[in-house]
């Protein structure tokens, strides 16, 4: 009995980590985000990788953190324009306080355009476990929320660990999850790269 509750364990481990196989297409996902309601989770642009998150006591201080390279900064601008060009309502775009999220989402969407939200910090650097869960819960309720107006999205400018947690979905910087609101739990439809915008 051990045994196989340990095979079913290593099993839902090694479950591919991003949609299914019912997941749709980049061209069917774009037309669904064209007629609104879904919840977009995309993970900040391309980082560069030879710098680390160094002190985070002043969020303002982005010359501690990890920021955007010349290829993350091309990913934002990239998605912006697919933004533009196919038309894709937004309501509002919610951002974590990081350096890199605050400049994905000001490069693809213009300044002002984001509200930092404390519930979308980065799980890993939190110490507490209970914060832990509370972040983990709130991007959970996030996920399920339609946006206001049932003709719009809703833009989350995010991490990925915290997608693993919340929705066991893994994405790459720079890529997207879009997930179709209203259940109890997080129901994704597929995943886009900034490629699927050209």
């Amino acid at each position: 009995m051990f045994r196989a509750g340990l095979w079913l364990l290593l099993i839902l481990l090694v479950l591919p980590s991003t949609a299914g196989a019912d997941a749709l297409e980049s061209d069917a996902l774009i037309e669904r985000m064209k007629a609104g309601g879904l919840v977009i989770y995309w993970r900040h642009a391309a980082t560069d990788r030879s710098r680390r998150d160094q002190d985070l006591t002043d969020m303002n201080r982005c010359e501690l953190q990890r920021n955007l390279d010349d290829g993350g900064r091309e990913q934002a601008r990239r998605v912006g324009e697919g933004f533009e060009r196919h038309a894709i309502p937004v309501e509002r775009i919610l951002s974590s306080a990081f350096c890199r999220n605050i400049d994905t989402a000001r490069i693809a969407f213009g300044e002002d355009s984001w509200e930092v939200r404390d519930d979308l910090f980065n799980v890993p650097p939190v110490r507490d476990r209970q914060r832990q869960q509370d972040l983990v819960a709130a991007l959970r309720d996030y996920l399920v929320t339609p946006p206001e107006d049932a003709k719009k999205n809703v833009v989350i400018v995010g991490h990925n660990i915290n997608l693993q947690r919340a929705a066991r979905v893994r994405i790459d910087e720079g890529e997207m999850a879009l997930f179709e609101p209203g259940g109890d739990m997080p129901r994704v439809l597929g995943t886009l790269t900034p490629g699927d915008f050209e």
